[in-house]
């Protein structure tokens, strides 16, 4: 090793140790894998009124938020929650579509994480190490992401505490946003007794576990696989309240790490609101360890999946319980299957977590503010209403192991049914689900009407508790995982314009250009109105449709809150009285050919020979 190297990691240790013995020390450990019933200091989640959060910063680092969004790095600030100071926080803004169409919106009202934890390992917030604000770009109502965990929780899933909060940065009012609890190492110690188990949160590639260890080892053998970008070892490792290289960005020390170098960022297109896309290098590197990155051990995440693909009928029942806690994931399903929340495993296939601990496993809910059919993955309302019991995927049923075995087992279908029946007279019974939401309706309502920010008018916030907020058209369900309109065949006269002003032969050619002012000055001059229009949808979305509603995301495409929960449990009550059809009969799920749930589009990349 050169002696420059060695000058350069030694100094990057030292800056290291001395950020240690500036943090706290660390946590013991336990030594069995049994839950946990939780215990805490006193929960900042309130369900009978609505907290201020006032996060304080720099100006310029305010600023940096918003116009370096996609970099989603930390700045420090001083967080208030109501007239409770936690001083020097990290904050950072966070999110994929949320975050991407916010800045494309050009608005301030950015999802934001908090990070108590960052500068100072022994800092908590009531017990948190890190919460999330979601800035509710989905949702008109505001308030399904606090029912859908709610839902979860009832049944005894350890599951991420949520509310309603309203959120200032200085002098900016961004509005109502939902607080939720991280699911970190601090979430684990709440609900399980080992905390030294591996946490994933998979991302799309790999979240169906529909692959094994040799799955990877093709993978990593193929021509698809990329190297994965290398940092500094010194640089990444976590010291407890963050890796060393977030916390030296946050106090904007880079330059004082001579072998700080970062590969440049993968840039998202502000302008049309897409957030920066990354692809994992493999399926290990998609399951995205969050817990012992340090020291990696994946022995027993690929027992695990050797198990639940590839175990004989006739011992998996024996097996499959060795390696996962069965019941919970029938739990699970059950819950996601009643709010017909497809952004999760059962549609698209992520927004869960999975922690190990001791070589079994636990599924984790997720990211629940599509939750309530309105990410749709292509379906009609109907089809959302009536989404199948015994086939609940989005896809074919083979796609999705956790499923596939586990709902072929005559026993595990029975007690998944007995929890549908649990949920439908319990938490998704209609007088207590419905009184939920009209309680928080009632405490969001005044934050609401005052509410500049919010992505949606105050009428429509109201109008979308009772009925779906835009009533069906030829663009339905489009953003949210359906059939993308079709551009039609350009005229003659159309294509001569748009080659002589632009040099390309019709507008997809324009996929990849940034469409500044003058660009699409120039297009609209080539296109008929309708043709335009149909571009506008096609590039943009929602987002910068000319057809009201001019809003956002997915949002456009949410049913009427209440409307949908008393539908759906009708639907999944006949479904089990053998009164509706509960499955396709023929392994296709709910059969989306199109959009984000189908096998074609959700695998991402080809699968390796």
């Amino acid at each position: 090793m050169s002696k420059r190297r060695i000058q350069k990691n030694s100094r990057v240790v030292f800056i290291g140790l001395l950020v240690t013995l500036l943090l706290a020390a660390g946590e013991g450990c336990a030594d069995k894998a049994l839950r946990r019933t939780p215990t805490e200091e006193p929960s900042p989640f309130y369900d009978d009124h609505i907290a201020t959060v006032r996060i304080v910063m720099k100006d310029e680092d305010w600023s940096s938020c918003l116009t370096d969004a996609f970099a989603e790095q930390y700045v420090p600030a001083d967080f208030w929650f109501d007239d409770e100071l936690v001083p020097d926080v990290g904050v950072r803004p966070k999110g994929n579509s949320s975050l991407g169409q916010t800045i494309g919106w050009g608005s301030p009202r950015i999802p934001m994480a908090i990070d108590f934890n960052l500068f100072n390992r022994a800092r908590t917030f009531r017990g948190l190490k890190k919460v999330f604000l979601n800035n509710g770009w989905s949702d008109p109502t505001l308030i399904r992401e606090v029912i859908a965990y709610e839902v979860f929780a009832q049944m005894d899933i350890p599951t991420p505490r949520a509310s309603i909060v309203d959120v200032w940065v200085n002098d900016t009012h961004l509005g109502v946003y939902t607080m939720a609890e991280a699911i970190d190492q601090t979430f684990i110690s709440r609900h399980f007794t080992d905390v030294n188990g591996n946490l994933y949160k998979p991302d799309v590639m790999a979240a169906r576990l529909n692959w094994t260890e040799i799955d990877n080892e093709r993978w990593r053998a193929s021509k698809f696989y990329v190297e994965p970008t290398e940092y500094n070892e010194d640089l990444i490792i976590n010291l407890g309240g963050g890796r060393l290289l977030d916390i030296l960005r946050a106090l904007d020390e880079q330059e004082s790490v001579v072998s700080y170098e970062p590969s440049p960022p993968v840039e998202g297109n502000i302008f049309r609101g897409l957030p920066p896309v990354r692809f994992p290098s493999d399926y290990v590197d998609a399951m995205a360890l969050k817990t012992n990155e340090n020291n990696p051990d994946y022995s027993a995440l690929f027992h695990f999946l050797e198990i639940l693909n590839n175990e004989p009928d006739e011992t998996f029942m024996t097996e499959i319980e060795k390696v996962l806690d069965v019941d919970e994931v029938l739990r699970f399903l059950a819950a996601s299957v009643c709010i017909v929340h497809l952004d999760n495993y059962i549609g698209i296939g992520h927004n869960n977590y999975l922690y190990e601990a001791k070589g079994k496993f636990h599924i984790l809910p997720w990211d629940l503010n599509m939750a309530f059919g309105t990410f749709n993955c292509g379906f009609d309302r109907e089809r959302l209403i009536n989404y199948y019991i015994d086939e609940p995927t989005g896809g074919p049923v083979a796609s999705y192991p956790l499923v596939n075995r586990l709902l072929s087992q005559q026993p595990y279908m029975d007690t998944y049914h007995r929890y549908l029946q649990e949920l439908l007279d319990g938490p998704f019974a209609i007088d207590t689900i419905i009184s939920r939401v009209d309680k928080f309706a009632e405490l969001v309502r005044p934050y609401a009407e005052v509410d500049t920010e919010m992505f949606y008018s105050f009428s429509d916030c109201q109008r979308c508790l009772d009925e779906d907020l835009r009533p069906p058209d030829i663009f339905i369900g489009w953003m949210a995982g359906g059939a993308t309109p079709q551009m039609p065949w350009l005229g003659l006269k159309e294509s001569a314009c748009l080659r002589e002003k632009l040099g390309v032969n019709n507008p997809w050619e324009l996929w990849t250009r940034e469409l500044t002012p003058e660009v699409l000055k120039g297009i609209e001059s080539c296109l008929t109105e309708k043709t335009y229009s149909l571009f506008l949808q096609n590039m943009f979305g929602p987002l910068k449709a000319p057809q009201p509603p001019r809003q956002p995301g997915f949002g456009p495409n949410a049913h009427g809150l209440k409307a949908f929960i008393i539908d759906r449990h009708k639907s999944i009550q006949e479904q089990l009285d053998g009164k509706r059809p509960s499955s396709a009969g023929d392994g296709s799920g709910n059969g989306a050919i199109y959009g984000m749930c189908a096998e074609t589009i959700t695998l991402i990349m080809p699968a390796p020979p």
